[in-house]
């Protein structure tokens, strides 16, 4: 029995961690477009890599949620029975996340990214808990090995994929550096490659002008903050195809060792089902509405609880006075884009209230670090870098990333039609292009 315990124990352990290494790099390549863009049909492998993880994200949630199921439903005093629903209550708050990642809430600064890995790294603790504090015997411990081989199946897939990856991109050239955002620099700090429309990182032009493909997102293109007029965000050097490849062994490293535990776990001696197995029978719907009071009852303790981290909520006065080019745009304005990127955000009750309140800041300071009407002196702007920004500008509002997906569910006024979308575009150019 104990042999059992410990297989599966420390089967879960390798395999959550690979998992969210391979879900952080997944999300690298995609939000800084890094490694596969430098030759034709990469987007395969990308594609692979991404449906190796799902798989195996998958699989590996069904075997916790089995585990962490089966606990829930021993019958125990109340103190103890919290402690029994804490592993499957962690798992709720990580497929909460992953929900909220699909709706696009809380994906326009780090909030869903932040609330995924808290609660991701919560259920990996509470699945070891659930694994060792419980014998497993007859079809549960069959399925949760079943899952457990496909979740090392997707780990070493996705681990050989980066691999594959780096190889080709080693084969095919060097890659480009990684871009990412910091403190503002001057207009002209980097040399800007052929063809794009941002500064290119230092190092990017050597051996020869190479042109780097348009950016979907405007990160760095913006002005940030009082003060940074005509100012650009800087793009630091990072070695992606080593980082890949070092992330790719490390996965395949550790669906190796979780190989190697599964079938040591596998060809263990059998187990009967326990006698906490036939308590289960009888008493499942009794317990398991128990289980579902105490969840509730740890919701409200952690909504108290969130009440007392504050998250301020702030408009500081208006810089500068925008001249708009017809009262129709300073109307669509501030419909779809006034409450992020300005000093005149509009702060329902809502948003007085732990964690909708730390959603609404958040969204705020980002829109404001990246473009900030109040702030921004258009007239101290040279003609490139305006036209520049309403290019920009045009892109995000025509393709639907501005206003965000979650800003436009708690605001009907934001939805833009088509019509109202390009008087807004044309609006703004018209202001720059004085």
């Amino acid at each position: 029995m104990q042999r059992r315990r410990w297989a599966i124990t420390l089967t879960i352990l390798p395999i959550g961690i690979g998992l969210l290494i391979a879900a952080a790099l997944n999300i690298l390549s995609v939000r800084f477009d890094f490694l596969y863009r430098n030759v034709g049909g990469f987007g395969i492998l990308r594609s692979l890599s991404w449906a190796a993880t799902g798989v195996g994200a998958l699989a590996w949630m069904g075997a916790v949620g089995l585990l962490a199921g089966r606990m829930a439903l021993q019958p125990a005093p109340w103190p103890r029975k919290l402690l029994l629903v804490l592993p499957g209550y962690a798992l709720a708050l990580l497929l909460l996340g992953l929900l909220m990642l699909l709706l696009g809430i809380g994906t326009t600064g780090p909030f869903a990214i932040l609330w995924i890995a808290g609660s991701a790294s919560l259920t990996l603790v509470g699945a070891i808990i659930a694994a060792f504090g419980q014998g497993i015997g007859g079809r549960i411990r069959t399925v949760v090995h079943g899952l457990l081989g496909v979740s090392i199946g997707g780990l070493l897939v996705g681990g050989l994929v980066f691999l594959m990856a780096f190889l080709l991109a080693i084969a095919t050239g060097p890659a480009p550096a990684f871009a990412e955002r910091g403190r503002p620099l001057g207009e002209g700090a980097f040399p800007e490659a052929p063809g794009r429309a941002f500064p290119a990182p230092p190092g990017a032009l050597e051996g020869g002008p190479r042109a780097f493909p348009p950016s979907p997102r405007p990160e760095g293109a913006f002005p940030r903050g009082p003060g940074s007029e005509g100012r650009l965000l800087p793009f630091r050097a990072f070695p992606s195809t080593s980082t890949m490849a070092a992330g790719g062994g490390v996965l395949v490293a550790l669906g190796v060792l979780a190989g190697v535990l599964w079938l040591w776990g596998r060809r263990g001696p059998a187990e009967a089902e326990e006698a906490v197995g036939v308590a289960l029978g009888s008493n499942w719907r009794r317990e398991g509405l128990r289980s579902l009071v105490g969840g509730g009852g740890l919701t409200m303790a952690l909504l108290l609880i969130a009440q007392l981290i504050p998250a301020p909520r702030t408009n500081p006065p208006a810089r500068v006075v925008v001249q708009w080019d017809s009262p129709q745009t300073q109307a669509l304005w501030q419909r779809a884009c006034a409450d992020c990127h300005s000093n005149e955000t509009r702060w329902p009750w809502y948003t007085a209230i732990a964690p909708a309140s730390w959603l609404a800041v958040n969204h705020v300071q980002e829109g404001r670090r990246a473009f900030n009407l109040s702030e921004l002196d258009l007239s101290q702007l040279p003609a490139s870098r305006k036209a520049r920004l309403a290019e920009e500008i045009a892109q995000v509002i025509r393709n639907g990333t501005m206003p965000p997906a979650d800003y436009r569910l708690l605001h009907p006024e934001a939805r833009l039609s088509p019509l109202e979308k390009e008087l807004l575009i044309q609006g703004f150019q018209e202001m720059l292009g004085r």
